[in-house]
């Protein structure tokens, strides 16, 4: 059975009581007989929210502080019950929510990730496996066997993320504590991502980290006040989010309005990495060709002449290298239907990592008809440890 995870017609109300008593002397008052109750308010925290993400897909989810984001991830990991509606999840879910979640303070970080791992449903035969896979992740092997307690906040995110990684989930829930780790920390936690987007792991991420939901996701959602503004591409939502952001003074929409994002007649149906002549993994080494095959659909009835252009960056966004038809004078003919179209690279001179494909399409003017972000991807196998990514031949000798 395939992961996935459907919210469908979600609404959450929550009941908001002014009549709580603070004190004896409140509560005696309280109990008088014939003494008038103010009335309970209600609050809907969600309206009407639905979204579903397949198997290996990615969904981000965007918003401002009380848009309701927490509530969501509350009914997708079933700590809360919708009052209107349902949510599915299909397959093991591995979730960090909060930070700390799960930890006993007293114990030290070997008996959490062990705790943590038996509420997942994991054996502890199981999860010894992994132990160290885990330590090494977290970077914390000097304070495994010290009480959690005595943990920074970074440390407490680097353990709960490393947990919720190495668990085998086939579904994977983060929210924005990963903001409270280092740059090098989130750096490794964008490759895990990516990593795990492309074995077929399904991702809902929520952040305010506008450009790692661009980068890393498939699609996103943008809530606000528990209404879904908009929802579709990542790069289309998140504009929307940041002109809505920057422009506070303006009339607000409608209530329930829903931004119709369009759909383009013209799309990148898919990609696909190759190396030539390997017999094994489509993952190149160092030094090796390598071949892009891309899908381009044409919807608009009529042939299309046009020009790709295929960029290749690192999860975290830095781009690498951008190949221009244009730049090349290499139009395309886009037929209608189903196009493909081969980018070949005679030499990949990158170091080992995790790296992201994006493709444009543009029609003969130089105007944008479609685009991809990271609609595939590749790791470049190596043992080296670099801080850069280009490999440069060279050699050394003494004069």
């Amino acid at each position: 059975m395939a992961a996935s995870v459907r919210a469908d017609g979600v609404w959450k109300q929550f009941q908001l009581r002014k009549d709580r008593a603070d004190s004896v002397g409140q509560l005696l008052v309280q109990m008088i007989p014939g003494r008038k109750r103010p009335k309970a308010e209600h609050f809907w925290a969600l309206q009407d929210v639905s979204f579903e993400v397949k198997q290996g897909r990615s969904l981000g989810v965007i918003g401002n502080n009380g848009s309701g984001k927490s509530t969501l991830l509350k009914l997708l990991t079933r700590t809360m019950q919708p009052t209107q509606g349902s949510v599915d999840l299909r397959g093991r879910m591995s979730a960090l929510i909060e930070l700390g979640a799960g930890f006993h303070p007293d114990f030290t970080g070997r008996e959490n990730i062990i705790l943590n791992a038996s509420i997942l449903g994991i054996g502890r035969k199981e999860i010894e496996k992994s132990m160290n896979d885990i330590i090494d992740f977290a970077a914390i092997r000097p304070f495994i066997d010290v009480p959690v307690k005595y943990y920074s906040s970074g440390m407490q995110a680097r353990l709960g993320f490393a947990v919720a990684i190495n668990v085998d989930p086939e579904i994977l829930i983060v929210d924005e504590v990963l903001a409270v780790g280092d740059e090098a920390f989130q750096q490794k936690c964008m490759d895990r991502i990516f990593e795990m987007k492309r074995s077929g792991i399904s991702i809902l991420l929520v952040s305010h980290d506008l450009g790692s939901i661009e980068r890393l996701m498939d699609s996103a959602i943008w809530i606000d006040q528990g209404v879904v503004r908009a929802q579709g591409n990542p790069r289309d939502v998140v504009h929307g989010y940041r002109t809505f952001l920057g422009a506070a003074s303006s009339p607000p929409a409608a209530e329930h309005e829903v931004a119709t994002l369009p759909k383009e007649a013209v799309y990148v149906a898919a990609a696909e990495i190759r190396v030539p002549g390997a017999s094994g993994s489509n993952d190149p080494a160092p030094g090796d060709p390598l071949e892009i095959s891309l899908q381009v659909a044409n919807e608009t009835g009529s042939p299309i002449d046009g020009y790709l252009s295929v960029s290749i960056r690192r999860p975290d966004g830095l781009e690498i290298a951008e190949i221009s038809g244009m730049r090349d004078g290499r139009s395309v003919g886009l037929r209608p239907g189903l196009s493909t179209i081969v980018l070949s690279a005679h030499e990949l001179r990158l170091a080992s990592g995790s790296y992201e494909v994006d493709v444009a399409v543009f029609d003969i003017q130089g105007k944008r008809l479609a685009e991809a972000k990271a609609i595939s991807g590749f790791r470049v196998q190596g043992t080296e440890r670099t801080t850069g990514v280009i490999l440069v031949p060279h050699d050394w000798r003494a004069g």
